[in-house]
C-alpha cells in the first residue's frame, strides 16, 4: 500500500511531507533535553499543532518562501486555530535548507528569537512540520521548509 501511495505522490509531482512519529518523537525529545538544561519543564506532542506545522512547511514550499505569512495570508495564531487548537499562547519557528531535524534545531538555536520560542515558559505543546521538493530556491538553498509550532491551551 505505501508503495502504491508513494507511486501516486511521485506521479503527481507531490511534496515529500513528514508528520511522521519517528520525527515527531526525535524533536520533542530534543526540545525537551534543551528545555530540561534551562530549567524548563517539559512539552507534549500535539497532533493538531503538527497538522498546523505540515500544512505551513507545504505552504512555504509551494510558494518557495520562507516566511510565517500564510499564502491566504494567515498568521500563525490563524493557522493554530483552524486546526482545531484554543489556545492562550502561540509561537511559530520555520526554517528552510536544513537537511535534517538535527541541523534544523541548530539553526533554531542559533537564532535568539527562535530560542525563545522554543525555551519559553508560556507553552506546552509542540507539533512540527516538514516538506522537500526536488531542485533549489534563490540563493541555492535546497527546497527543505520546516516548521514548529509551541502553544499552551486554554
Amino acid at each position: 500500500m505505501k508503495a502504491i501511495i508513494l507511486l501516486v505522490a511521485m506521479l503527481l509531482a507531490l511534496p515529500a511531507q513528514a508528520a511522521d512519529p519517528a520525527l515527531q518523537q526525535a524533536m520533542l525529545a530534543e526540545v525537551n533535553a534543551i528545555r530540561a538544561r534551562a530549567g524548563r519543564a517539559p512539552l507534549t506532542l500535539d497532533a493538531r499543532l503538527s497538522r498546523a506545522a505540515l500544512a505551513h512547511a507545504i505552504d512555504m514550499l509551494r510558494r518557495d518562501q520562507l516566511t510565517h505569512r500564510g499564502g491566504d495570508g494567515s498568521d500563525p495564531a490563524a493557522r493554530v486555530t483552524r486546526a482545531g487548537y484554543a489556545w492562550r499562547s502561540t509561537r511559530e519557528n520555520v526554517g528552510a535548507g536544513y537537511p535534517d531535524l538535527r541541523q534544523a534545531m541548530a539553526g533554531w538555536m542559533g537564532s535568539a528569537g527562535h530560542r525563545d520560542n522554543i525555551l519559553a515558559a508560556d507553552v506546552t505543546q509542540v507539533g512540527l512540520g516538514f516538506a522537500a521538493g526536488p531542485g533549489m530556491m534563490a540563493g541555492n538553498i535546497p527546497r527543505y521548509f520546516w516548521t514548529m509550532v509551541l502553544a499552551a491551551p486554554r
